[in-house]
């Protein structure tokens, strides 16, 4: 059983060899001399799985031996791009509740004062994640799909239904912004995302349903290491295999997945799409220091759906700090205002976004935006121009 679950976690530690393919996050170091058992987990890790092949893999299982694999490694299951997300959400939810209760435990009963400090860390953390996962009564339902309890941690919460929805918008952040301080805020965010989403689609009277979510996957830069590109290239790998592992569930009817990126979460999520790790159906990227890649042409994303928003005072906006400035013309997006005005469709008046932080907040232009993109309304999307208002005109008398 044990050596079954290593060379899985082996494999998942390995670059896969498909250029094409994110390489797949290591979990947890694996034994070195792992072998697979006879469920057929060694023809799933030569080469390492891919999403899909995780999700074969795990269908091909019966009951009780998917049972006993959640038992050995619930950590690895709970994070495992194609397995089923109900699945990844109860085994990560027992996980935390384990580890808020063993460390509580251990604080109570007393411990050095370095470990203490440690361990209180590491229990604030776990407690914002946990209070991320409350919900209100008549707001779509939470799941926690990535959980990892080692400080600084990492987390993802979807809001609605991952396997039925025709949109999943997808939020992630950039630097200064931690599974410790700020998990619950940006599930807040994105909770407001999925309303404002599903408003505009009552709006347009379009049954079409819609799921968001909150994704702090990849440890976030702070200002000792908000320099270099490792942790852009880190997190542009558990992107890519979090997109790839809701496609690989969803084969012949996949949804509309975009992607809204802050700060140095647009370098990350620009590394994945340059290299072709994931494709996306949309982009939008606000407050972004650059990338890698000289202009949309450059994104496996289609060429019209690629969008950048600045708000004044900004500081990191057109610094190309990391390369290409995507707000540059001759990158080729499309602008996406975010200074105020009246809504050219429904003439409620939208807030201004200023400085670095404020592209989610409720009633801004930016989150109206971003959530038409999210439901492929792009053509709605206001530029800031005189020509916003006559633009959103045609489009409803077509």
């Amino acid at each position: 059983m044990a050596s079954a679950i290593a060379a899985l976690l082996l494999a998942l530690a390995l670059p896969l060899g498909a250029a094409t393919t994110a390489p797949h996050p290591p979990l947890i170091a694996a034994a070195a001399d792992a072998t697979a058992d006879a469920d057929g987990l060694g023809d799933l890790v030569t080469p390492p799985p891919a999403a899909p092949e995780t999700e074969t893999w795990w269908n091909s299982l019966s009951s009780a031996r998917q049972a006993e694999l959640i038992e050995d490694d619930p950590v690895l299951v709970g994070n495992l791009d194609g397995v089923p997300f109900d699945v990844r959400d109860e085994v990560n939810r027992a996980v935390l509740a384990e580890r808020i209760s063993d460390i509580g435990s251990a604080l109570t009963n007393g411990m050095g004062k370095a470990a203490a400090v440690q361990s209180a860390q590491t229990l604030r953390m776990l407690n914002e994640i946990d209070e991320s996962l409350d919900r209100e009564d008549g707001t779509p339902k939470r799941r926690l799909i990535v959980l990892d309890t080692e400080f600084p941690g990492k987390a993802a919460v979807a809001l609605g239904d991952l396997e039925q929805a025709d949109f999943i918008s997808v939020l992630v952040p950039g630097a200064l912004l931690s599974v410790r301080e700020h998990m619950s805020e940006w599930t807040k965010v994105t909770a407001d995302l999925y309303a404002e989403q599903e408003a505009w689609q009552s709006t347009f009277d379009d049954e079409r349903t819609v799921a968001t979510v909150s994704w702090i996957g990849y440890q976030t830069p702070d200002v000792t290491n908000a320099i270099g590109l490792d942790l852009a290239e880190a997190g542009a790998t558990a992107l890519s295999s979090f997109v790839n592992g809701i496609k690989s569930l969803r084969p012949g009817a996949e949804p509309y997945i975009s992607v809204f990126a802050h700060s140095y979460g647009a370098t990350a999520t620009t590394y994945a799409l340059s290299r072709g790790w994931m494709s996306i159906d949309a982009l939008a990227m606000m407050g972004s220091p650059g990338g890698d890649v000289s202009d949309v042409s450059g994104l496996a994303v289609p060429d019209d759906r690629v969008w950048v928003g600045e708000a004044p005072w900004d500081p990191f906006v057109n610094s190309a700090f990391f390369g290409i400035d995507p707000s540059a013309p001759s990158f080729g997006a499309k602008r996406m205002s975010v200074s105020g005005a009246a809504d050219p469709v429904t003439g409620a008046a939208l807030s201004a976004s200023v400085g670095h932080d404020w592209y989610l907040e409720p009633g801004t232009e930016s989150l109206r935006n971003l959530s038409l993109i999210g439901i492929d309304r792009g053509d709605f999307v206001t530029e800031g121009t005189s020509d916003d208002q006559l633009k959103t005109l045609a489009l409803l008398a077509e």
